[in-house]
């Protein structure tokens, strides 16, 4: 099979993945990635699912932190719901969709509270060869949020890593 089976879904993780590195900027340094591998949707599609591991936000600062989100958000067409959670770490929840995902599979979801914060992503499913992108590593290469798999490509991609990441 050829790699230009999967070339749409390597655009959707590139798009997905900058966005939601972008969405990690506004928070702060500090975010690990713990990304599935490409898994199988549809007919012949795959997907993944970017997982993101981050600082908390204090209630002082997450208000303008979360409005910058949404207005990121917002831009790209997604329409996020906040919505407050309580327990021993109260804090807050962007969702789009409102739940569950969208009927192509995508979801962003970022929850914080002064402990961390997470965010979450599933891409689209799109038409690509799933052995074939898991056997080239194609999520795990093209991230900067380590952990990054050392001499899977040099660069890893274009930018630097996240700063205060450690693996």
């Amino acid at each position: 099979m050829s790699g230009t089976e999967s070339t749409g879904a390597k655009r959707v993780w590139d798009s997905m993945n900058t966005a939601v590195e972008a969405s990690q900027a506004i928070v702060g340094p500090g975010w690990l990635a713990s990304d599935t591998a490409a898994r199988a949707c549809g007919a012949d599609g795959v997907q993944w699912v970017i997982n993101r591991f981050g600082p908390g936000t204090q209630p002082d600062d997450r208000v303008a932190k979360l409005e910058e989100l949404e207005r990121r958000w917002d831009a790209k067409g997604w329409k996020p719901v906040r919505s407050d959670f309580g327990g021993d770490a109260p804090g807050v929840m962007l969702r789009y969709p409102a739940a569950s995902s969208l009927d192509d599979g995508f979801f962003i979801e970022f929850s914080t509270t002064r402990h961390g914060s997470t965010l979450q992503l599933q891409t689209p499913c799109t038409q690509g060869v799933v052995d074939d992108l898991n056997r080239e590593k194609y999520g795990e290469r093209h991230t900067n949020t380590p952990p990054d798999i050392p001499g899977a490509a040099s660069p890893s991609a274009s930018a630097e890593p996240t700063e205060g990441a450690t693996p």
